[in-house]
């Protein structure tokens, strides 16, 4: 009985490792959080340099931007250029993304501060934790394996984050 099931299991069509996560990179969630990580790595470039020291993006739920601020005051300034950071970010983003914007006036020091701004959104962190050289490698790795343009493009910013997130967190320790 027991090689019986193990013939049938054996005996299943393979199935392309693209296909498997195509349908998973496909999903409504992980687009979304790939978006929200975007808008986070080049807030610098959405509100630029008068603004980033001032409020950082802390999270997104639903349509709702929320920003840490600096002061109560800044939180009202803000008031003035939300629709402004609203069309940035969505432009930005391709899609409907933000139609509000929530503000928190918190301490100077809690405030994280974006790293500077820089044409490509992999450029704006440190240059040792990943290079140029090593993106386009990356790039050219999962071109050469997956041929949907949409789903390498996504893969290789996945691998790009990811190893970001890696080395920063090695360097903290």
């Amino acid at each position: 009985m027991a090689s019986a099931d193990r013939k049938k299991r054996y005996n299943k069509q393979a199935v392309a490792v693209a296909d498997i996560v195509g349908g998973v990179l496909d999903t409504r969630p992980l687009k979304m959080r790939l978006l929200h990580e975007d808008i986070f790595r080049q807030w610098r470039k959405i509100v630029g340099k008068g603004l980033v020291d001032k409020c950082q993006p802390r999270r997104i739920k639903g349509y709702t931007l929320h920003l840490d601020v600096v002061s109560s005051s800044w939180a009202h300034q803000l008031i003035y250029l939300q629709e402004e950071i609203i069309s940035r970010v969505n432009k930005l983003a391709g899609t409907l993304l933000i139609a509000s914007i929530h503000c928190r006036a918190v301490k100077k020091r809690e405030l994280k501060i974006v790293a500077p701004d820089t044409e490509s959104a992999t450029q704006m962190l440190p240059s040792n934790l990943v290079s140029e050289a090593e993106t386009k490698k990356w790039q050219r790795e999962i071109v050469a394996k997956v041929k949907d343009p949409d789903l390498s493009a996504l893969l290789s910013r996945m691998r790009c984050h990811s190893e970001i997130k890696r080395r920063a967190l090695r360097n903290c320790k």
